[in-house]
């Protein structure tokens, strides 16, 4: 019942995911609220609409890790040092950011690649649902667990120790900027050169898919990349205007 009324009000298609593993989360949303019954639940989110985002928030599971998929990061690198200028600042977007290690780890790459006055004109904005998931993003503050795929060298120049964690130092903070936001309700950002959307369409149907895509597509600007999640694709409506750029991964080229 619960599963259905998600997906006929927000689109939210949770069918296909291990009901166990839905339920235990479910159930611990349902204590927080302070309600026993998925009933008495329902009521809720008809009354307070708000309830959505802190059920998704519970329903998803955000794992990350600075420079996962390495795969990922060599081709961004690769294709920012051969088409972009080291002169020009770069607008970038990553849309389900999670608890910030993407954000900071194209942060990272970009600082070894752009000029000191282009880092300045650089902004890497950073957006998630989960409010509380931001919080942490800002903060900036990391388990070892967290640093595997960062290298030494990279540890001493943007990391440093903070009480058995790592912490970003400020010059890579400061290029990011976090924010709550609600990609399937929300504006898009405009003018992106770089869009990082990784496991977010996994959780939509078709319909909303698209709906979303459109509001990517606004996004970035012609000649800007696209890095999907590995199970992800463009939409077949919007596939005229994005070549596939990467092997082995699900990443784009928006048609100039």
């Amino acid at each position: 019942m619960l599963l259905e009324k998600i997906f006929c009000e927000r689109g939210w298609d949770f069918s296909n995911y291990k009901k166990s593993s839905l339920m235990r989360r479910i159930l611990k949303r349902l204590s927080a609220a302070g309600i026993s019954s998925l009933k008495d639940y329902c009521a809720l989110l008809d009354r307070d609409p708000s309830e959505y985002t802190r059920l998704f928030s519970n329903l998803t599971v955000k794992v990350s890790e600075f420079f996962r998929d390495p795969r990922v990061f060599e081709f961004l690198d690769e294709e920012v040092r051969r088409d972009f200028s080291p002169d020009e600042g770069i607008r970038a977007w990553c849309c389900g950011c999670a608890y910030g290690e993407e954000a900071y780890s194209l942060a990272i790459l970009l600082s070894e690649f752009l000029s000191g006055e282009a880092l300045m004109r650089t902004k890497i904005f950073a957006t998630d649902l989960d409010n509380e998931a931001v919080d942490a993003a800002r903060r900036g503050r990391y388990r070892e667990e967290s640093v595997t795929n960062v290298s030494a060298e990279r540890r001493e120049r943007y990391l440093f120790k903070d009480d058995g964690c790592y912490k970003v130092k400020y010059n890579v903070r400061n290029m990011v900027k976090f924010g709550s936001l609600d990609i399937v309700r929300s504006p898009s950002i405009s003018k992106v050169k770089i869009l990082l959307c990784r496991n977010v369409f996994i959780y939509f149907n078709k319909v909303l898919q698209e709906r979303v895509f459109e509001k990517l597509d606004y996004a970035i600007k012609p000649g800007g990349l696209l890095v999907l999640g590995k199970a992800e694709l463009v939409p077949s409506a919007f596939s005229s205007r994005y070549i596939r750029a990467g092997k082995g991964i699900s990443a784009y080229r928006k048609v100039v």
